[in-house]
């Protein structure tokens, strides 16, 4: 089973509408592609390693080129937007993420090289949430593998969600990936678990969908458990689990908790990252 991700939230829980994407920045195809590519994990969990998802994403790549330019409200945004979703989703598949590859830094590079590229010739137009929002991801998909890019870059990502914010105050997902950014980042760069705990608690009250709810109370949950409130914890644990009863992740959360180790001390445990709080 895949371990949970540090900054990258939107491969894991998200399960929302075609309706909920939609906007009229983008076409409905790629409004459309994102909920397809998000809505299984919920439902069906995170089991699957076998080639079958990466034949799949093979053949919506193929589809982008034939179909997109076609459907598109702005093709080249639209483009850049499926092909970070696809490559988020390509790596979840193909790649150990505790292992520093060269082809996966390669990739990521060359992708958010061209987003940056893109959001810097339209500096002063409107841009997309779901643009910041995954150029925010892959950037900090990049960033896991190099110390160097977690330096020149972890500020930038934070920015990227708090742009994704300036385009929808209601963006729960942007608070949630925000949110943990605070969580690992240094406090001296405005980390700290304080400060992602308001942001949790901003998902939570803009969420419009049941997985909003869902990821927004796992991470209330678990900012309580480390705080030894067992209750409270349990009782967004609760919420979470009434959202989606069928969940595999909440099983492995609450063994981490019966451990005595949360959500978010695993993550660092497993990443690396040095404990700031």
């Amino acid at each position: 089973m895949r371990r949970f991700r540090i900054f990258v939230v939107l491969g894991l829980f998200v399960f929302l509408t075609a309706q909920a994407f939609c906007n009229d920045k983008i076409s409905n195809y790629t409004a459309g592609k994102i909920a397809d590519i998000l809505q299984p994990y919920v439902i069906m969990g995170l089991e699957d390693e076998t080639a079958a998802p990466l034949q799949k994403i093979d053949e919506l790549e193929k589809e982008m080129d034939s179909v997109l330019k076609d459907v598109a409200v702005d093709y080249e945004q639209e483009r850049l937007i499926l092909e970070s979703l696809y490559l988020m989703e390509r790596r979840h598949y193909q790649f150990d993420p505790q292992t520093k590859s060269p082809e996966l830094q390669d990739l990521f590079k060359e992708q958010f090289r061209k987003n940056e590229q893109w959001l810097a010739n339209h500096e002063n137009k409107p841009v997309n949430k779901w643009m910041l929002l995954f150029t925010g991801d892959l950037t900090s998909c990049y960033m896991v593998n190099s110390i160097a890019a977690t330096i020149s870059y972890g500020m930038h990502v934070r920015r990227l969600y708090e742009r994704a914010l300036e385009e929808d105050p209601n963006f729960s997902l942007a608070y949630i990936n925000l949110g943990l950014w605070k969580q690992y980042a240094p406090k001296i760069f405005g980390g700290g678990e304080a400060k992602a705990f308001e942001e949790y608690v901003n998902a939570f009250a803009c969420a419009q969908t049941d997985s909003e709810r869902y990821i927004a109370s796992l991470y209330i949950s678990q900012y309580w458990f480390d705080k030894k409130n067992m209750a409270t914890s349990a009782e967004y644990l609760k919420i979470a689990e009434n959202i989606f009863p069928q969940s595999k992740e909440i099983p492995i959360i609450k063994d981490l908790n019966e451990k005595g180790i949360s959500l978010f001390a695993y993550n660092r445990d497993q990443s690396g990252v040095d404990n700031n709080n």
